[in-house]
């Protein structure tokens, strides 16, 4: 388990050496992507511009099923990235951890998997099965806001690939269920009431 956590942690060591050097202006454009504003507002300003979109009243009612699928996945994807962050703490609580992860020249801290790349790529490939323009737009989107974040060192490189793999998983899924448009389309009634659709 050390062996498998120390390369997890090393591969970070490679990085950083990459990103260190950046001129202030780059360093400031990352650490600005790397926030919880400008891309999530950007994607969620995305959902809600594809909610509108549909040059039929079919279309429309299938571009609102897929923003509602994308981001029931991102809800989800969020959800088991904080649990994976649990059980990270649970695993590396004891005091034998803390003396092995304090000689690591690269601990930053309990890895997990990176919710900005679970959340971004759940959406991006849900909205892909659906328009792919939509999707390799939300896709690339949220491919800048995590390697923002693992150039200012909040995240592992490692912690994205999981993140992703847990967000594109969770969105692949969820559009294979037909089952899902009954409840969704309850929703979209709902929503057409307020005059949101």
């Amino acid at each position: 388990m050390t062996d498998v956590l120390y390369f997890y942690v090393s591969i970070f060591c490679v990085q950083r050496s990459l990103f260190q050097g950046l001129p202030a202006g780059v360093s400031y454009v990352l650490d600005f992507l790397a926030g919880w504003y400008a891309v999530p507002v950007g994607l969620l300003l995305a959902v809600l511009i594809y909610w509108f979109v549909g040059a039929t009243s079919a279309d429309r009612l299938a571009n609102q099923r897929a923003a509602l699928r994308g981001l029931l996945a991102a809800l989800i994807a969020w959800g088991l990235t904080v649990l994976v962050e649990l059980v990270w703490l649970l695993v590396l609580r004891g005091p034998q951890w803390k003396e092995i992860v304090s000689e690591w020249a690269c601990w930053e801290g309990i890895p997990s998997a990176c919710p900005a790349a679970a959340v971004g790529f759940a959406l991006g490939a849900t909205l892909w099965r659906r328009n792919w323009h939509w999707g390799m737009g939300c896709i690339l989107a949220t491919s800048l806001w995590a390697v923002a974040q693992v150039s200012v060192g909040s995240y592992y490189p490692l912690d994205v690939v999981v993140g992703t793999v847990v967000g594109i998983g969770l969105a692949w899924w969820l559009s294979s269920m037909a089952w899902l448009d009954r409840p969704l389309d309850v929703l979209i009634r709902l929503a057409r009431r307020f005059l949101l659709a």
